[in-house]
Parts: C-alpha cells; structure tokens; sequence
C-alpha cells in the first residue's frame, strides 16, 4: 500500500501537471495557478481512505473503484465546464476541481499496485 506522503507528492504532481495542460489549451500562461493547485491537492492525499480506511491491504471496495473513479471524472467534467458567475461560485468550482483531482490522483496511483482497483 502506498503511504500518505507518496499520495501527497503523486496528487501534486498529477494535479499540478493537469492544471497545467489546461491552462495551456486554454491559451493561458502556464504559470503559478498549476503549482498553487498542485500544492492543494497534495494536502489531501488520502480522500478515498478516509471512506474506507486502509487498515488492510484487501481494503479497496466501491470508494476505491473504477466504477467511482469514472462517475467522478464525469462529475468533474460538468464541474470544469461550469460557468460560475459570483466569487462564492468560482471558489466552490475550484475547491471542487482540487478535491476531485486529489480524489482521482489517489485511485491512479492505487491503481498502480499489485492490487489495483476493482470494477466495482
């Protein structure tokens, strides 16, 4: 199993990097919004642990699935192309987008491991 610390640095290095390519798409300077939500994503390494606690090596169950990690990639997919249009609503929208990516950073390098992630 992986420790939190090597979630912490995967989740800043998964989230800094997306940050990253979007804001390249975007035609936006890459610069230091992809760090900052890079760094916040790694202050939450272990989000699925905290649903279901990594007490055992057989712990992975539906919070640790692809069946979770896809309908969360769709969630995010809606919460990127929101609009938000007041100040609340735009940090909800990035508070949203960090935690999911930390979310998923933590199943990808799961998923990296002997015992992988199951389907449901």
């Amino acid at each position: 199993m992986a420790c939190a610390a090597e979630h912490a640095s995967f989740n800043f290095f998964a989230v800094a990097a997306a940050t990253a390519v979007v804001q390249h798409r975007e035609g936006r300077p890459v610069g230091v919004a992809s760090i900052s939500m890079g760094a916040a994503a790694a202050c939450l390494p272990s989000l699925p642990d905290i649903l279901e606690p990594a007490v055992h090596p057989n712990h992975r169950r539906f919070f640790h699935s692809i069946t979770t990690a896809t309908a969360l990639a769709c969630l995010m997919h809606r919460v990127y192309k929101w609009e938000a249009e007041d100040e609340w609503k735009r940090l909800a929208r990035v508070l949203l987008l960090v935690g999911g990516g930390a979310y998923l950073a933590h199943l990808a390098r799961d998923a990296l491991t002997a015992k992988s992630l199951p389907l449901i």
